[in-house]
């Protein structure tokens, strides 16, 4: 282009086109499987659950779920004592907990009773 006006212009409209049209931040899903149970978020339903595997002695699972955008933080724990508790704990994080669109951390331990101790998972973090 000849005309460095026209040049600015032109790119200042490419700009902004993109910015218009970018799209929202995409929500995720998690499945965080580990040797002493699984972890789960569903986006669509907002649903955050914790199952301790159950087989070979009790075991638990700790977790605490920060959001980093305001909310509160939410710990959610899953016990299985040889057999006697199936499925698993489930809470919904609708609003008052995790406002939408909001990067949450995951952070998780679990115990089993042959092993004796308690084991630090880790974290994850996705948007909700």
């Amino acid at each position: 282009m000849k005309n460095p006006f026209k040049a600015a212009v032109v790119s200042a409209a490419l700009v902004a086109s993109s910015v218009a049209m970018a799209q929202p931040a995409m929500a995720s899903d998690l499945s965080w499987t580990f040797s002493d149970g699984v972890i789960s978020y569903r986006d669509s339903t907002n649903k955050f659950c914790v199952r301790a595997y159950d087989s070979e002695g009790g075991r638990q699972i700790r977790t605490t779920v920060t959001p980093t955008g305001g909310g509160r933080a939410v710990n959610v724990t899953d016990k299985n004592n040889f057999y006697d508790h199936p499925g698993g704990t489930c809470v919904y994080l609708n609003s008052s907990y995790v406002p939408e669109n909001t990067s949450i951390t995951v952070t998780a331990s679990s115990y089993w009773g042959e092993r004796g101790t308690w084991v630090g998972r880790g974290s994850r973090t996705i948007t909700t």
